[in-house]
């Protein structure tokens, strides 16, 4: 695999995450009213710039998220480290111009995957990848997650256990022999392994996809009071939403499409394409009709770079092609509509 890392902030724009940096400590210190329509402004300009911020003020404060930009974000409580004297003194040092706020937030950001931040403790901390970004994490035990872009996992290790939780998103462990299981929660099941490698994915109407490349786990899933199990040998995949299905061989190019930010597509709607790619979108695609949607489409495509793909899917479908700074659409062409009214 030789695709390359991209730096932890760059995935939502290095300048995105400046900003947001400079308003967490605007908003911390002694003039934070008087900055605040000025903020909740910068906040209604759209997801990625609450994202931006959720993300810088999960890494200083471990606590509150900003999804609503019309609540007061000047009166956000942290509930741990590093406490109301550690953020002020983290926005004095910013407006002193003694540290930049991009500074403060890598070096913090470095601390929280080294599990020194969360909990105190390194085996006890969570690590996460933010839109577009396709991010390797190595654990403690000598184990590695490799995350999908906007993916997020719990991870607490103590002397008899290895627990994680994948909270969204996709991820691949690669799971280090030793004597205490390795389990990984999502949904409503749980994966068990020693010395393995596999994939799950966490879909958003909360399907769970386990794919098993080497070794074998165990997949266990609690619906309607019964305990379903299952095992899992090398090439195969199952998948529960939430009961368990029957395992299914996986396609010999599948394992390493999603690590490239690729996706391999069998007669689906192009909406099917558009969302998956949306995933990892700066700047997403919208179908403008019902029938663009329905066009159906196959091939595998790379998903990271929406303008590269809305202008191959307008050549394919011979569609017309809207690309503004917040969004690109793909609709009918208006010569056609006119002959299907």
């Amino acid at each position: 695999m030789t695709e390359e890392r991209p730096d932890p902030i760059a995935p939502l724009g290095n300048q995105l995450y400046d900003d947001a940096a400079d308003w967490f400590a605007k908003m911390r210190g002694p003039d934070a009213k008087s900055h605040e329509s000025d903020f909740k402004a910068w906040l209604a300009r759209g997801a990625l710039h609450r994202a931006a911020y959720n993300k810088v003020s999960e890494i200083f404060t471990d606590s509150g998220r900003v999804d609503d930009p019309d609540g007061s974000v000047a009166s956000e409580k942290p509930r741990s480290r590093p406490g109301k004297q550690g953020l002020a003194m983290i926005a004095l040092l910013i407006g002193l111009g003694a540290i930049s706020a991009k500074v403060m937030f890598h070096a913090v950001l470095d601390r929280q995957e080294a599990g020194q931040l969360q909990h105190g403790a390194p085996d006890h901390f969570t690590v996460a990848s933010a839109v577009g970004q396709i991010r390797s994490i190595a654990l403690p035990d000598g184990s590695t997650i490799l995350l999908d872009t906007n993916s997020e996992v719990q991870v607490a290790f103590t002397a008899s256990d290895r627990r994680l939780r994948l909270v969204r998103g996709r991820a691949r462990f690669e799971v280090a022999h030793e004597h205490r299981p390795f389990n990984v929660a999502a949904g409503a099941g749980t994966v068990t392994a020693r010395g393995t490698i596999f994939d799950v994915r966490l879909a958003e109407g909360g399907k769970v996809s386990v794919a098993l490349l080497r070794g074998a786990v165990d997949v266990t899933v609690a619906s309607s009071g019964a305990t379903s199990r299952q095992r899992l040998h090398p090439g195969e995949k199952t998948a529960f939403a939430p009961h368990l299905e029957a395992p299914r061989p996986i396609g010999d190019s599948e394992p390493n499409l999603w690590t490239q930010a690729k996706g391999e597509f069998h007669d689906v709607p192009l909406v099917d394409v558009v969302i998956e790619a949306n995933r990892y979108a700066r700047v997403p695609i919208d179908i403008g009709d019902a029938e663009t949607e329905r066009l159906r489409v196959s091939g595998i495509f790379s998903l990271k770079d929406t303008e590269a793909l809305s202008m191959k899917l307008a050549a394919l479908f011979d569609l017309e092609r809207e690309a503004g700074k917040e969004r690109i659409i793909l609709r009918q062409r208006q010569d056609k509509r006119k002959f299907h009214p």
